[in-house]
């Protein structure tokens, strides 16, 4: 058995973040279940806090830092990402920031921690002013894939829309519906819609699917359709704006994520 030392909080911290991105609030909890922690449930509360806290509690029992491997190596589960082996890699490198610091690493190939006294810590220590700003947003993990390379490189333009060009695919992609803009918006995410941000039944939750889609068409409209149309000159966008802008996509690019496909055309033909 591998003998570890506890985690610093600063540890427990980064990775409940890397967690709150990776799940939803539901999630989570099968997450800590599977892990072996079954009376861990979400509390409806910010993810990452949720996250932190109970990894806190976890590292406060008997056997802390073996607890903490435990949800590691589930975080890193082969298993948990069939047909997603891209994200898990990129998922992998950032637990390995943290675990550097111990000596310690995930294989990629199993999942499992091992030590490693050879490795250097990276965290951000070693990062410039403008990685940490973006990092620190914690964004979806599609943002992070398509615009945090262009963000640090100060091309917070081509991040912005590279971004938005990826979520009308991922939107275009789940809904099943061969259109773009914001004629995909509503008709993906319209009351009759394929895509389903929750039941629908009360006046609020129809309110929120709504909600939704105007602020996907808004996007669209005001970021997506402009950065294709104007040269990037006529269309100056600052650090802010980008951070701000990213963020918004990145709370709608979860809430697709949740988001049930539901065809009552294709039910009704049958």
């Amino acid at each position: 058995m591998i003998k570890l030392d506890s985690f610093s909080l600063s540890a427990l911290e980064a990775l409940a973040k890397i967690i709150g991105a990776r799940y939803t609030g539901t999630e989570m909890t099968d997450f800590f279940r599977k892990a072996g922690f079954p009376e861990i449930v979400h509390d409806g509360g910010t993810k990452w806090r949720f996250a932190y806290s109970s990894l806190e509690e976890l590292q406060d029992r008997p056997y802390g830092p073996y607890n903490i491997a435990k949800i590691i190596e589930k975080l890193c589960d082969p298993q948990e990402y069939f047909g997603n082996a891209d994200y898990r890699e990129d998922l992998i490198n950032e637990v390995n920031e943290i675990l550097s610091h111990y000596e310690l690493e995930v294989k990629l190939d199993t999942g499992k921690i091992s030590i490693n006294p050879s490795i250097s810590p990276t965290l951000s220590s070693y990062k410039t002013q403008t990685e940490i700003t973006f990092d620190n947003r914690n964004y979806h993990f599609e943002i992070r894939k398509h615009g945090r390379d262009l963000f640090i490189e100060n091309k917070y333009f081509h991040a912005v829309f590279e971004c938005c060009k990826a979520f009308d695919k991922y939107v275009q992609d789940k809904s099943k519906i061969e259109n773009y803009g914001s004629r995909l918006m509503s008709s993906a995410l319209s009351l009759s819609g394929p895509l389903k941000i929750n039941s629908q039944v009360s006046e609020t939750d129809k309110n929120e699917q709504l909600g939704v889609m105007n602020l996907c068409i808004g996007l669209t409209k005001a970021i997506r359709n402009t950065g294709a149309h104007e040269p990037e000159l006529n269309w100056p966008l600052n650090q802010e704006d980008a951070l701000d802008i990213l963020s918004l996509l990145s709370f709608l690019w979860r809430k697709i994520d949740s988001a049930v496909y539901f065809n009552e055309n294709l039910i009704n033909q049958k």
